[in-house]
């Protein structure tokens, strides 16, 4: 796998070094339409859930890019998907591009007909009517048109990653940086992101 240049910066922004979420009006969107084909058996995902979390990955994971040049951060113009206003150099470009990434991500989510919102008001001060100082994506799911939304905020791209990879009926996901994880090790994330599982007991 080839080396790759990225911003030392990015590396803590995306690999788990930035914990947020946010709440804009949604450009990943509003709530799957109750006549789509909405996903509705959390039953069946709680029970992979499980079985995930009672057992051990036994094959080979994989290395990704291990050359990294840091860089400083810059900061850009933000405009925001929700109301189209521009916020002027807030947010430096790792956030960006990490905002950009998961928007991406929660899209591809969206497609296997799950019902989940991506909520980045906080980062626009005229959407959240303030000027937060650590603005978060709030991530929002459900399973049931009459259920309510489970909440998870979080800025971590490889959270999504390992979402996406989990309703996608796989057992590893890559990172930002593609190495490569089980998803039997990473059972708190699919619990902090869905909502499910909140039963497991699992050993640390």
């Amino acid at each position: 796998m080839k080396n790759r240049k990225i911003e030392i910066g990015l590396i803590a922004a995306l690999s788990g070094g930035l914990v947020a979420t946010s709440g804009c009006g949604s450009q990943s969107g509003e709530p799957i339409d109750a006549n789509n084909n909405m996903n509705p058996d959390s039953i069946k995902l709680e029970q992979r859930l499980k079985e995930l979390s009672q057992t051990k990955y036994t094959g080979e994971l994989t290395w990704g890019a291990m050359c990294y040049e840091p860089m400083e951060p810059t900061y850009l113009d933000y405009i925001c998907s929700h109301c189209g206003e521009t916020i002027k150099e807030k947010h430096n470009n790792w956030m960006v591009f990490a905002i950009n990434q998961i928007d991406e991500i929660v899209t591809r989510i969206k497609k296997l007909s799950y019902d989940v919102v991506l909520d980045k008001t906080e980062f626009c001060p005229y959407c959240s009517k303030s000027d937060i100082e650590n603005p978060e994506l709030i991530f929002k799911m459900r399973f049931s048109t009459k259920a309510n939304y489970h909440i998870a905020k979080s800025n971590i791209t490889n959270e999504y990653l390992c979402l996406l990879a989990f309703l996608s009926n796989q057992d590893t996901y890559l990172n930002v940086f593609d190495y490569e994880f089980a998803l039997h090790d990473n059972i708190a994330i699919i619990q902090k992101m869905t909502g499910l599982g909140k039963d497991l007991k699992i050993e640390k």
